[in-house]
């Protein structure tokens, strides 16, 4: 199926004039004063960015092309995934995923604009607060699934999904940001997707691990990574603990689980949610549409989120 959206879809009227008319549709830039840095990938920086008309902030994700490495093949390297990423935000247009406004090239940088979300991400808030109250882990979790529930109808795979790049807006909406690693696939029914980018090894599936050169692997790769992202919000550690990354990667390989951190101790809803997440088998873990029915997220009525707290009896 294909889709045909413009990259500028979402921007409202008030950056429309904002857009240099200079510039192609698939080449939109943003007049704007660039400001400090919020974060850093593994191949761009995040800066903060004032767009000059509006007073508004954005995210800058950045590349500076004169600080890659000189070698070409390098940097040929860092463009195509630089633009692959572009290419893949400019189709998204969801309320949990940080949305594209457009995108800037020119001989010293290429620049995603994207809306800047200021609550910081999951990672961020849970070493600011540790574990968190179970209602805003439930809260969360939910938007995250809708978020993946809408790329995997999309056809994507997020393939890095992590407390690090879960973004969250002071009024506690979450929004799905981090795609650099991110992959399409053309039809869903095959068996998987064929790629050789791979995400951040604590968060990852066995069956990402176990792949020879390449990855052969599908959307449940996504749901594997809300297990660990759940398992960082009950407990406030990272996925693994303190083991080593050669110890992580040999347990991967020989289908092992992220441990129940000492900490955490989790009721038989909470624990029924943890396996479905950690199914073994791809075919065996639910989607993210019917994990989001799980009895596990219910909600009290009328609840509503107010700010985060640490809950020392959480689960």
């Amino acid at each position: 199926m294909e889709h045909t959206i413009s990259p500028a879809d979402g921007i409202d009227s008030n950056h429309a004039d904002e857009l240099s008319s200079s510039q192609s549709s698939t080449n939109l830039a943003f007049k704007y004063i660039r400001g400090e840095v919020v974060g850093k990938g593994s191949y761009a920086s995040v800066y903060l960015g004032l767009v000059t008309k509006t007073g508004e902030m954005i995210a800058v994700k950045q590349i500076d092309l004169q600080s890659t490495s000189s070698f070409s093949a390098t940097r040929d390297y860092f463009v195509e995934v630089f633009r692959k990423e572009t290419k893949l935000r400019a189709k998204l247009n969801h309320n949990n995923i940080v949305q594209y406004l457009g995108y800037e090239e020119n001989p010293q940088s290429l620049s995603i604009f994207l809306e800047y979300v200021p609550g910081g991400s999951i990672r961020n808030l849970l070493d600011k607060s540790g574990a968190f109250q179970e209602d805003i882990t439930k809260s969360f979790t939910s938007q995250i699934l809708s978020g993946l529930e809408y790329l995997h109808a999309w056809e994507v795979i997020h393939q890095n999904l992590t407390a690090d790049n879960i973004l969250v807006e002071m009024s506690g909406v979450c929004k799905i940001s981090g795609f650099g690693k991110s992959s399409h696939v053309d039809d869903m029914n095959n068996i998987g997707a064929v790629t050789d980018v791979r995400g951040a090894l604590r968060w990852m599936a066995p069956e990402m691990v176990r792949a020879e050169e390449v990855g052969v692997f599908n959307v449940m790769v996504d749901i594997w990574g809300v297990g660990c992202v759940v398992l960082e919000m009950w407990s406030g550690e990272l996925p693994w603990g303190d083991e080593n990354e050669i110890s992580v990667q040999l347990k991967l390989y020989n289908h092992g689980k992220p441990p129940i951190p000492a900490n955490l101790t989790l009721d038989p809803i909470a624990e029924q949610f943890r396996i479905k997440c950690f199914e073994i088998s791809p075919m065996d873990r639910p989607t993210a549409a019917q994990l989001k029915g799980h009895q596990y997220l219910q909600l009290p009525p009328n609840w509503i989120f107010s700010k985060l707290t640490h809950d020392d009896n959480a689960n």
